[in-house]
C-alpha cells in the first residue's frame, strides 16, 4: 500500500513514516511543503493521502481541509484522511461535506492508526470521530482575539499582540468557529453581535 503523507513539521512526519512503515505491506513518502505538492494525475499511483490540517506555505498557513478539497474536486476517486492533533466539530464537519475518507488523531496508537488507514484504502470505509454538538461558551482570550480580528489585524498582527504564533493562533481561530457554528469572518461577527458577547467592534 503505498501512502502519501504531506506534513511539513519534519520530526513528526519521520515519526509517522517509520510508525505506518513497521507494517510491512505499507510504504511511505512525506512532502514537507505545501509548494513540492505535484497535483498531476500521478498522485493517483498513492492508495491513500494523508494530510495535515495545518500547513505552512511561502504565503502562510494553509488550510490542510482546502488542499483536500482541491484534490477531490479534480480526482474524484482520490482517497485522503485529514491527520490533526485536534477533533473539533467544525473540522470534522467540513471533513465529511468535501468528501474526505477519514479524520484521524495524530495521538492514535500505532496499531489502530495502521487498523484505520487498512479499513479506509483496502476496504472502502469512512473513518471519522463523533461530533460533539454542543455550544460551548467563548473564553476571555478568544473573546479578545475576535475583538482584535475585527479591528482588521492581520493574522501576524493578532498573533503578536496575544503574544502566540500563528499556526496556534489558527488552531483558536478553528475552536471560535466551532463553538459559534460558523465557517469565516463575517459569520464569526455576526454570531457574537447575535449571541450579546459584544455591543458593537
Amino acid at each position: 500500500m503505498k501512502i502519501l503523507l504531506i506534513e511539513d513539521h519534519k520530526m513528526v512526519a519521520t515519526s509517522l513514516k517509520m510508525s505506518l512503515e513497521t507494517e510491512q505491506s505499507i510504504s511511505v513518502d512525506v512532502i514537507d511543503c505545501i509548494e513540492k505538492l505535484n497535483t498531476d494525475k500521478s498522485i493517483l499511483s498513492y492508495d491513500l493521502l494523508l494530510i495535515d490540517i495545518n500547513l505552512t506555505g511561502i504565503e502562510g498557513t494553509i488550510n490542510g481541509l482546502d488542499v483536500a478539497e482541491e484534490l477531490i474536486n479534480k480526482y474524484e476517486d482520490i482517497k485522503i484522511v485529514i491527520l490533526t492533533a485536534y477533533k473539533l466539530d467544525f473540522y470534522i464537519k467540513r471533513a465529511k461535506e468535501i468528501g474526505c475518507k477519514g479524520f484521524i488523531s495524530k495521538e492514535e496508537e500505532t496499531s489502530k492508526l495502521i487498523d484505520d488507514i487498512k479499513s479506509i484504502a483496502l476496504k472502502g470505509k469512512a473513518i471519522f470521530p463523533e461530533e460533539n454538538h454542543m455550544l460551548e461558551p467563548l473564553t476571555k482570550s478568544e473573546l479578545q482575539i475576535v475583538k482584535l480580528y475585527s479591528n482588521g489585524l492581520s493574522r501576524k498582527e493578532l498573533a503578536k499582540e496575544v503574544n502566540t504564533n500563528v499556526r496556534s493562533l489558527a488552531v483558536s481561530l478553528s475552536r471560535i468557529y466551532q463553538k459559534l457554528g460558523v465557517r469565516n469572518y463575517q459569520e464569526m461577527i455576526d454570531k457574537v453581535r447575535e449571541l450579546g458577547y459584544v455591543d458593537s467592534f
